[in-house]
């Protein structure tokens, strides 16, 4: 009978510690809250950041519906063309951060490239001037990138010279990467030029169901590394696709302005150059509406 009557209570002792050691164990609740943040099924998913650009701006009215779109959409306008000043001053009146879509020698198709390419046969002094004056004609860009390229880009002097104008004037680069080989990030990051590379061209195919594959694989390559970058073009079936996805506040990424995947201090030094540039050539601009630019909005 004692037995039947203790057995109870040591029962019920047994459960009692056992919670206690529960309660009492912060260590072992700290790595099941770790474990349940790193699965793949947990509410805590890492929410990825994407910048989208859009290049080939500035040849067709059409293009004016792109500023519809989230401010944080980069304009890359191409030098010369009939609708880029206009483009250029709407974007910039929005807070719209603007590049320099830069024709450079391709491995075919050259007769496209338009006013202002660069080419590999060019001498130092003829490669300088041209970039300046494309650079001349769209002060408000804040950097560039190329446009083609897939020859030039390969090629580590003209990349060079390029980078020699970007440092002079205070501007960063981004790499279409139009091809594997290209050398031109690295050749900037070398020149002490803040860069950056594409990650994902998102209308190679101009159908809804082929841009939201590229717009999804953005999305999943955004949650494991630091952030993306898409590349697209101002086609009407791009445009609709974007006013579309953006018709409302997206949850499923960070949509950022391209310019701000650069370090602020960079930004910031940047701004100080390119108010230096363009003072010493009696160009427009304010100290500190430089760097209202290039700060966080």
């Amino acid at each position: 009978m004692k037995e039947l009557d203790g057995s109870p209570k040591v029962a019920v002792t047994v459960a009692e510690k056992r919670q206690q050691t529960i309660k009492m164990d912060p260590k072992s609740l700290i790595i099941l809250l770790i474990a349940l943040m790193q699965s793949p099924t947990s509410f805590a998913e890492k929410l990825g950041v994407i910048s989208i650009v859009l290049d080939d701006m500035g040849y067709n009215l059409n293009d004016f519906q792109a500023l519809s779109l989230p401010k944080e959409i980069t304009f890359s306008i191409l030098p010369y063309t009939p609708q880029a000043k206009q483009l250029a001053e709407k974007a910039h009146q929005q807070g719209r951060k603007i590049l320099l879509h830069v024709p450079m020698q391709a491995k075919t198709d050259n007769q496209k490239l338009g006013k202002g390419a660069l080419m590999l046969d060019m001498t130092e002094q003829e490669f300088k001037a041209k970039l300046r004056q494309s650079l001349h004609s769209l002060p408000s860009a804040q950097g560039i990138n190329n446009h083609m390229g897939s020859v030039l880009t390969e090629h580590i002097t003209p990349m060079r010279w390029t980078m020699d104008i970007l440092k002079k004037q205070g501007l960063y680069f981004l790499d279409s990467r139009t091809t594997p080989q290209t050398v031109a990030e690295s050749t900037a990051k070398i020149s002490g030029i803040p860069a950056l590379r594409r990650h994902i061209f998102l209308d190679n195919i101009k159908t809804e169901l082929a841009m939201e594959e590229q717009l999804q694989e953005a999305i999943k390559l955004s949650r494991h590394t630091k952030a993306v970058v898409i590349i697209a073009h101002p086609y009407p079936e791009t445009i609709r696709f974007l006013q579309q996805k953006f018709k409302q506040p997206t949850t499923a990424f960070k949509l950022i302005a391209l310019n701000q995947l650069i370090p602020e201090a960079q930004r910031l030094a940047m701004a100080e150059k390119k108010f230096e540039f363009q003072h010493a050539n009696n160009l427009t601009a304010s100290k500190a509406s430089l760097q209202i630019q290039y700060k966080e909005p």
